[in-house]
């Protein structure tokens, strides 16, 4: 009698068994079929990955005559005075091999002072300089040499200068749009739009469109020409932590920092170079001072590039991400930012050593 109780139950519990068995796979069949969702972050609710900041080195020459007559003191004499001009290349070496250390990348815009200069007494700087990986461009102020003429200079002097302009007036570009017309496709790239100066109230904006004719602020999806914006342009890491903050989806996102090599002062007393381009050695404008503080800079940016908040390109590789990104910009005249000061102003009050 016992035997049979013991198999009815055990009969009872496989019978358990498989209805719970049965319950499992209906229930592993709906899940499948997606009739049941568990509480998941929906894509709208996950937070939007923004895009990278694209972030460039802008070094800038001057011409160091007025108008082919008034010497311009604060400006060295690069195409005369073979010993101040080797000085300020071969730190410019220098400055380069420390930032390729970073990955960095590097737009050099060179007056026609710099690049005769160049021709005459140093003439593998450019090769050297674009051997590193770096870009030279035509920047002017076109005192009297156009900006045709200008990357002519860079040419004789054994550059290959990219599509860049840069050193435009705004008050002058609907005109100097029409006057690069005539020499496109060598000017395809705008950059350094701002006020004589740099004065308080210049574009500040960090991002890149294509100019309308009748306002370059406005963005035409078929202009012919294509604005990289400098952002603050500020040497600064609250700067930049600003610029990192405000990156728009949508937008090609960019910011550069800047300096001249006037900044690179040689020792006081060295031979055949002007006091005005000389320091004592714990100036902070000794060339040796000056490369350590981009140095330590740069090592600061390292961490953000590590993050992938950064992105270091070049002017003409940030033209190339807007050409195939292809935005459909959509902003107003008075989402552009200004300045409010000069630059020299804003530099040093963002701890610059100027």
């Amino acid at each position: 009698m016992k035997e049979c109780i013991w198999v009815v139950e055990m009969k009872n519990m496989a019978k358990v068994k498989m209805k719970k068995i049965v319950v499992l796979l209906i229930i592993l069949a709906i899940i499948s079929a997606g009739c049941i969702q568990f509480d998941e972050e929906s894509d709208s609710e996950k937070p939007t990955e923004k895009p990278p900041l694209y972030l460039t080195i802008i070094i800038h020459t001057e011409e160091d005559i007025h108008g082919g007559k008034i010497p311009k003191p604060f400006i060295p004499d690069y195409d005369h005075n073979e010993t101040l001009l080797l000085h300020f290349t071969n730190v410019m070496r220098k400055f380069g091999q420390m930032a390729a250390t970073h990955g960095v990348k590097i737009n050099f815009g060179n007056d026609w002072t710099f690049s005769e200069g160049v021709r005459k007494f140093d003439p593998t700087f450019y090769s050297d300089w674009e051997n590193m990986g770096f870009e030279v461009d035509a920047h002017a102020h076109e005192s009297f040499i156009l900006y045709h003429e200008v990357r002519e200079y860079i040419i004789n002097a054994g550059g290959n200068p990219t599509h860049v302009a840069s050193g435009m007036n705004e008050e002058d570009i609907q005109e100097k749009m029409a006057y690069f017309d005539t020499y496109y496709p060598e000017f395809q790239i705008l950059f350094g739009v701002s006020l004589p100066g740099h004065g308080a109230g210049e574009c500040i904006a960090g991002w890149v469109w294509r100019p309308a004719r009748d306002n370059w602020l406005k963005h035409d999806p078929n202009g012919k020409y294509i604005h990289i914006g400098s952002g603050e342009y500020l040497n600064s890491i609250d700067a930049i932590e600003r610029a990192i903050d405000n990156r728009t989806s949508g937008f090609v996102n960019t910011y550069s920092v800047f300096f001249s090599p006037r900044e690179f002062k040689a020792l006081k007393g060295t031979p055949g170079i002007n006091k005005n381009w000389t320091t004592t050695k714990n100036s902070a404008d000794y060339w040796e001072n000056k490369l350590k503080w981009w140095d330590d800079f740069l090592t600061q940016i390292d961490e953000k590039v590590a993050k992938g908040e950064i992105q270091y390109a070049s002017l003409t590789e940030i033209s190339q991400i807007f050409i195939d990104k292809n935005p459909d910009l959509e902003f107003d005249i008075s989402d552009v930012p200004r300045s409010d000061a000069p630059l020299i102003v804003r530099q040093k009050s963002a701890g610059y050593p100027l």
